[in-house]
């Protein structure tokens, strides 16, 4: 891809489909695979049921899983916007793998793609038709702008987005105001807190307060706010009495990858909530409404 132009037909011949439907991508030595991360829907402090799934790609050399840091590392500069395409389209593309109907699918680009807005562009036309091809249902798609989108480019994409009527969501948010004026742009129906600040300050009280009064306003507007990388029960906890709606990471449900059944089966909060029964609690006057059952 030396024109640094990506063409469908470069996206269609990088990947791979087997016997049994399953697609994978294709690049040098490595083959590239889907893998699902369960979300649930918060109902109370009881139970999270199913929502949908985050699509991620895992480089596997041999069949073994490569790093990813040191896949990017190996990655031509020449070759990124592709194999950024790859990482996006292979999820939705593989979403009848999953087994399970009628689950939300949450998908992006990385920063690659952005490089230039004609492959931004066309990586959106593939997304629109990869969802076409798998018959699923438009509004259970939603695409996630976060920080791989620089911000002179941001309205275009967003613009780009409505005109495809596709459905957003915005990942990487915080509290600094770019993430307050992108809110603004791009209108989402979900939003992602940014995962690493999550972690770095759920233990930190006068910040929960902080995020918690966001996570209201966020729902006020309509918006459902999503938790990622749950490892723990202390963060399971800040997760629940921030009042997040839709809650991700391995203490929830392993990921798995496409091809493998999955265990979508209603998680019992209380029980897992029960092994942090020494964090310190905190809660808005807003908790009644929160804990009550959220509609997807």
């Amino acid at each position: 891809m030396a024109s640094g132009r990506l063409l469908p037909d470069d996206i269609l011949n990088a990947i791979h489909v087997d016997e049994v439907g399953l697609e994978t991508g294709l690049y040098g030595d490595f083959r590239l695979r889907t893998i699902y991360h369960p979300i649930f829907l918060r109902e109370g402090r009881e139970a999270a049921v199913p929502w949908g799934v985050e699509g991620r790609v895992q480089a596997m050399l041999g069949s073994k899983p490569f790093p990813d840091e040191a896949f990017r590392a190996s990655t031509d500069t020449d070759d990124e916007p592709m194999v950024a395409a790859l990482r996006g389209l292979l999820p939705m593309r593989n979403y009848l793998n999953l087994g399970i109907d009628g689950l939300a699918m949450l998908v992006s680009f990385e920063s690659p793609v952005y490089r230039r807005t004609e492959t931004a562009v066309a990586c959106m036309d593939a997304l629109v038709q990869a969802i076409a091809d798998v018959w699923v249902e438009p509004s259970l798609v939603y695409f996630a702008v976060g920080n791989e989108v620089t911000e002179d480019i941001f309205t275009s994409i967003a613009l780009e987005l409505k005109f495809r009527g596709l459905q957003t969501a915005l990942s990487d948010f915080g509290t600094e105001q770019a993430s307050l004026s992108r809110l603004e742009t791009l209108g989402p129906k979900v939003v992602k807190l940014e995962s690493s600040m999550f972690a770095r300050l759920a233990g930190v009280p006068i910040a929960v307060r902080l995020m918690t009064s966001i996570v209201e306003r966020l729902q006020r507007d309509g918006r459902q706010v999503l938790i990622t990388g749950i490892e723990t029960a202390d963060q399971l906890r800040v997760a629940v009495d921030m009042g997040a709606n839709l809650l991700e990471g391995s203490l929830l449900r392993a990921a798995r990858q496409a091809g493998v059944v999955m265990d979508m089966s209603p998680v019992n909060l209380a029980a897992l909530l029960s092994g942090s029964e020494n964090v310190v609690r905190f809660i808005s006057t807003a908790r009644g409404q929160r804990d009550m059952p959220q509609q997807r």
